[in-house]
């Protein structure tokens, strides 16, 4: 009987461990059916985004100091220059590179120069916001579309964005060209690379006499200065280079056209004077990117490629004194201390210190010709002028030297620099006595009269300073 019971007891388990796993099967198939009826988003797959990203031509920024950048894959469409980019954090400040206006600074019509353009994928959290982004976010998709097919610029190609300031040697060649070739030539000797010829020039902001409309005015609007200089000197640079003006960029914006510059340098005056080193100056940051000590002596040599004139190119056997003269002009010395002057160089002279050649350029003069002159020079010395932009042709050498005459009551630091940048040594003479450009006075000038006035000399300041440097 208990055998009996035992049985049906055991029957009883079993019957109830079936119906258990028949409901837990039951449930289990229904969340099965819940979890299948959720939506399936579909990852994109990183490896092939990855490879599309790599194919688009990107931004990168070679070389760069404050208002100075070399550029590869520079984009422009309609006025504004476009860096695309997946690293904008290697991107400098936008301020650094290019600005709207040499004076106002401000954006005109609310456009702006430049934009930084960054291809980013999906953000990983809600928590990620956009104004916190370094450009513009762009997708991959929309770079392709906006950019992909973008007309080729083959460069190099020197772009000044200025608005003012280039119809004058010093501003260009002196100023905006100097700081280009400057980051161009960091680029090259931080690379190792040998830099190939510069096949472009272009004025974004402003027309050549050429090709400049009615009413357009010389200085303001059109970048020729009146002697020539500025084409002269840069076509002996780059033989054969193409002028990209103002007219040509503006068909360009008419034409609705994206277009990519593959390698540009970049210049822009109110970037360089945002920088840190600038004092009052666009290249004070960009001059002390270090360079290769010749780095000016190629542009030289293509001033020289044609010329054929009697003086000599190669530098003297004795010291040569140039006195660079400015009396036919309004800033002159005195009649009586210029005349005093030449007698105390000639005494030098007389000494057998140095030789002394008298000089006074004009437009009458070829341009390798006064080149020529000045490259011969240990010493020159002259009034402060545009003519002391020549100080970058000189020739490095321990007694080089640069003399350049202001009234006391100014301190005008536009030449300093470019003697400085081409190895010579400068002195700035106040009247009376003299100073390095690190020991001057800061950047100033007194009215009335300013810079443009008649300046007084003591002559001796400047030939006993000039008989201790050659005693050397």
């Amino acid at each position: 009987m208990s055998h009996l019971r035992f049985g049906r007891l055991n029957r009883s388990y079993v019957a109830l461990g079936v119906v258990v796993l028949l409901v837990y099967m039951l449930f289990a198939h229904q969340d099965r059916l819940s979890l299948s009826s959720l939506p399936y988003r579909a990852i994109q797959p990183v490896d092939l985004t990855a490879q599309r990203i790599k194919t688009l031509p990107k931004t990168e920024v070679l070389a760069h100091a404050p208002g100075f950048s070399v550029i590869e894959n520079l984009y422009w469409h309609n006025r504004t220059f476009y860096l695309v980019t997946d690293q904008p954090w290697r991107i400098p400040p936008i301020k650094l590179i290019a600005s709207l206006s040499t004076d106002t600074r401000t954006p005109a019509n609310g456009r702006v120069v430049a934009k930084i353009k960054s291809i980013r994928l999906q953000p990983v959290s809600p928590e990620v916001k956009e104004s916190n982004q370094i450009g513009e976010t762009i997708s991959l998709e929309a770079a392709e579309r906006q950019f992909g097919s973008a007309q080729v610029i083959e460069g190099p190609m020197i772009i000044n964005n200025d608005d003012n300031f280039a119809a004058h040697y010093y501003h260009w060649i002196g100023e905006t060209f100097l700081g280009s070739w400057r980051v161009w030539s960091n680029y090259g000797w931080r690379t190792g690379m040998k830099l190939p010829m510069i096949k472009r020039v272009a004025f974004t902001q402003q027309y050549s006499k050429d090709d400049a409309p009615p009413g357009a005015k010389p200085g303001k609007d059109i970048f020729n200065d009146k002697p020539g200089a500025n084409v002269w000197f840069t076509e002996k640079f780059f033989p054969g280079v193409v002028w990209d003006t103002k007219a040509v960029w503006d068909r360009r914006a008419d034409s609705g056209k994206v277009y990519r510059i593959t390698t540009a340098v970049l210049a822009d005056r109110a970037a360089g004077h945002s920088g840190p080193s600038a004092a009052y100056k666009p290249w004070g940051d960009v001059l002390r990117l270090p360079v290769a000590p010749d780095w000016l002596l190629a542009l030289r040599e293509r001033i020289f490629s044609e010329y054929r004139g009697d003086t000599p190119l190669g530098m003297p056997e004795k010291p040569l004194v140039v006195y660079l003269q400015r009396q036919d002009s309004s800033r002159r010395l005195v009649t009586e201390d210029h005349e005093a002057l030449v007698d105390e160089l000639y005494q030098l002279q007389h000494e057998g210190v140095a030789d002394i050649a008298l000089e006074a350029f004009n437009s009458s003069m070829p341009f390798d010709e006064q080149v020529a002159r000045i490259a011969r020079a240990t010493i020159l010395i002259a009034v402060h002028g545009n003519g002391l932009t020549h100080s970058l042709w000189m020739t490095p050498t321990p007694r080089s030297a640069v003399f350049e005459f202001q009234p006391r009551t100014c301190t005008i630091t536009d030449y300093s620099p470019l003697a400085i940048a081409a190895g010579v040594q400068h002195y700035m003479v106040h009247e009376t006595d003299f100073c390095l450009p690190l020991d001057c006075p800061g950047r100033h000038c007194e009215k009335p009269g300013g810079i443009n006035t008649i300046i007084n000399l003591e002559p001796r300041v400047v030939t006993d300073q000039i008989r201790r440097i050659l005693a050397h």
